[in-house]
């Protein structure tokens, strides 16, 4: 295969987020593979369309990534721009105004999104603690995000025994040749325990005036940390599947699913009715989304 993929996770989500600092997830996110203290955000983009390279960004309640793929021959400059965009961003303000401008959008549509917001939902209902912050900013809180309070944010987090570098289809002496020189200097302070969740169960209702009423119900399963059993909640998940009353995929797609089988082809007034899963390191949520 000549392709290579290469990516940075850090241990750095929503979970720690003090009150300080919440919504500085969601603006990293969208911060990714902007202007950096080395490079201008279009000099960035046109080295990255020079190798063929494709970039990503994703933030979830315990952890971030930032990922590209290219050729394998690239690796060396795929690391550099990788490192260099996550270790020593802009904040231009700018930038930061522009993200903040688009966050603002995307909380108005999360708004007008049943499983989004239910998704959310459960998880503060369910928790007590660092796992009951939002993933997504709340709009009262954008006026206060700025490039100042990320670079905060990062300083406390972004530390070297919280961060891995992973790649596949390069050579590792290959990848540890390029990654050193550029990461030795990372901060190594002690690691700070993971801050506490406490599952207490609970609800949520809104009610919307809408026509349909959307629901989910959620029970707690075991974190990654007890990894045999986190993997049968998938596997579960799977088994039940389901989607909607419409399969948009083509005849059969996923008419096989328990859900499907059981809830969608039985009851006609139920427009989708889908299983899920939300594992972290130590608990999880198993549950069931449906709309009628």
């Amino acid at each position: 295969n000549p392709a290579a993929s290469i990516g940075l996770y850090v241990d750095c989500g929503s979970i720690y987020e003090v009150p300080y600092f919440h919504g500085a997830t969601h603006l990293l996110e969208r911060m990714a593979f902007k202007s950096t203290t080395n490079r201008s955000h279009l000099r960035l983009v046109r080295e990255i369309e020079a190798i063929g390279g494709n970039t990503s960004a994703s933030a979830s309640r315990e952890q971030m990534s930032y990922t590209i793929d290219a050729l394998k021959t690239y690796v060396p400059e795929m690391v550099e721009v990788l490192i260099d965009s996550v270790r020593n961003p802009a904040f231009l303000d700018w930038e930061v105004n522009e993200e903040l401008r688009k966050m603002k959008v995307e909380i108005a549509e999360l708004a007008k999104n049943p499983m989004g917001l239910l998704m959310e939902a459960v998880h503060s209902a369910g928790y007590s603690g660092a796992l009951a912050n939002p993933l997504y900013a709340h709009e009262s809180a954008l006026d206060r995000l700025n490039g100042e309070l990320l670079e905060e944010f990062m300083t406390e987090n972004f530390t070297a025994a919280r961060i891995v570098l992973a790649a596949s289809g390069v050579e590792h002496e290959e990848l540890l040749q390029v990654v050193e020189p550029l990461t030795s200097d990372l901060p190594n302070v002690p690691r700070q325990g993971e801050p506490k969740s406490q599952y207490t169960g609970g609800d949520f209702r809104q009610h919307t005036g809408g026509e349909a009423t959307h629901f989910a119900l959620a029970f707690e399963v075991p974190g990654w940390n007890n990894e045999k059993e986190a993997v049968i909640a998938t596997v579960l998940q799977m088994l039940m599947g389901g989607g909607g009353s419409f399969s948009a995929g083509g005849p059969g797609k996923g008419m096989h699913s328990w859900l499907y089988l059981r809830i969608l082809n039985e009851y006609q007034q139920v427009q989708s009715c889908t299983a899920f899963t939300s594992i972290f390191n130590n608990t999880g949520l198993f549950g069931i989304y449906g709309c009628s």
